[in-house]
């Protein structure tokens, strides 16, 4: 029996802990999965393996720096007593403080490898990323047997930004399971659901209500569709830290009848199913798994030019390490606009920005032209056959048992 260690913190709600439930889940039999996590009273999503805890809590998303020192060295201490005693093909960790633990925990006859979940580059703008995590990583990451990128724009990013050489960098997309996505989207809505969908074209945005999702701008640029496009509703899937400044801002827009907000939900994959056209509003990503779930569901989708993922999810043609686009794009799978500047307005005096209004031009021509969210429609259905889950798997045992 092979065995393997997958290092997360938690295993709540959250784009990494997705995947890495998609990955557990779908590993072929004959491999012992362990998965360690520093608390697992709260587990969102389904998980197959032994799960070890730190028996850390949540206070840990929120303590001091010392608190969070103190959880990192009890982590590293538990990776060396596990790697020593377990005789793990290889350690996989998730998200980067369990990074650094996996490359300092060490263990010559454990391969290490490490996933890097978002834009290391375009996070720095946070102090914790730009004084601890990116510093860090320049000084560790080459120690790793191999760095696992989510998208060829951050293996370009580790590459280029980092100094990470460049044969220990891979890049393998989020998988996904197309046959459960499908059972997904036929349960049905409940009946306060579908009254609120009913006789509506419907707009999808799904990701946590937070900095980097960008959904204000959104909200800003979908005050111009109001106006061209009737019986409109916007459906806003996810909760976080900016709930209350955005339905604040909804209501500053007079927009109340026009956006819903449900809060997190398990299955967002039903309004998915109902939507005109999905949109994703983002400031920065790693890999956008709410995009590429839309598009393995076959909806029409827009992004704003993030790069990290949406490019290689619906532009394929344009270079991952281009300038930032300046106009509307029609790419191959989907529709691109500039991304927007990520300031956040507080009232209704102030323009649109020149990105909010290519947004907004986006989703009009796409509402109103039947004939381009039918190709769009249809390029879905084509792009999602590469991002099967089997096709995933395969190449994650490949990084596992390679010299």
């Amino acid at each position: 029996m092979k065995k393997i260690l997958f290092v997360i913190p938690y295993l709540v709600e959250g784009g990494a802990e997705r995947a890495l439930s998609n990955i557990t889940t779908h590993f072929p039999p004959g491999w012992d999965i362990d998965i360690l996590v520093n608390d697992d009273t709260v587990v969102d999503y389904l998980f197959k393996g032994n799960v070890i805890t730190l028996g850390i809590t949540g206070e840990a998303k929120t303590g001091s720096v010392m608190f969070q020192f103190r959880v990192f060295i009890k982590r590293v201490r538990k990776l060396r007593s596990l790697k020593n005693s377990k005789n793990y093909r290889a350690c996989i960790s998730f998200l980067d403080s369990a990074n650094i633990a996996n490359i300092i925990a060490g263990n010559r006859n454990c391969k290490t490898i490490i996933s890097v979940r978002t834009s290391l580059k375009q996070s720095a703008k946070k102090p914790q990323y730009r004084y601890v995590v990116n510093p860090l990583a320049k000084m560790l990451y080459n120690w790793a047997d191999n760095v696992v990128a989510v998208s060829e724009g951050g293996r370009n990013e580790l590459i280029k930004d980092f100094k990470i050489r460049s044969r220990n960098v891979v890049t393998i997309e989020n998988g996904y399971d197309l046959d459960d996505l499908q059972r997904q989207v036929q349960k049905e809505l409940t009946d306060k659901e579908k009254v609120i969908i009913k006789n509506k074209k419907i707009i999808v945005t799904i990701g946590r209500l937070s900095e980097e999702k960008g959904q204000w701008h959104l909200i800003r640029a979908f005050t111009e569709v109001v106006k061209r496009v009737p019986n409109i509703l916007l459906i806003v899937i996810g909760s976080g830290e900016l709930e209350e400044y955005l339905k604040r801002l909804t209501r500053l827009c007079g927009m109340e009848q026009n956006i819903y907000f449900t809060g997190h939900v398990s299955n967002p994959y039903q309004y998915l199913n109902n939507a005109e056209i999905f949109v994703l509003p983002s400031m920065r990503e790693g890999f956008p798994n709410a995009l590429a779930e839309a598009l393995c569901i076959g909806v029409p989708c827009i992004s704003t030019d993030f790069r990290t993922g949406a490019r290689e999810l619906l532009a394929p043609e344009l270079d991952v390490q281009g300038n930032g686009i300046e106009d509307i794009v029609e790419a191959e799978y989907g529709i691109l606009t500039p991304l927007c500047s990520g300031r956040q307005y507080q009232d209704l005096q102030e323009p649109l920005e020149a990105a909010e209004r290519y947004l907004a031009e986006a989703m009009i021509k796409l509402l109103t032209d039947d004939e381009k969210r039918n190709k769009y429609r249809e390029k879905s259905k084509i792009r999602r056959e590469s991002l099967k889950i089997e096709t995933m798997i395969s190449r994650w045992i490949e990084v596992i048992e390679s010299c």
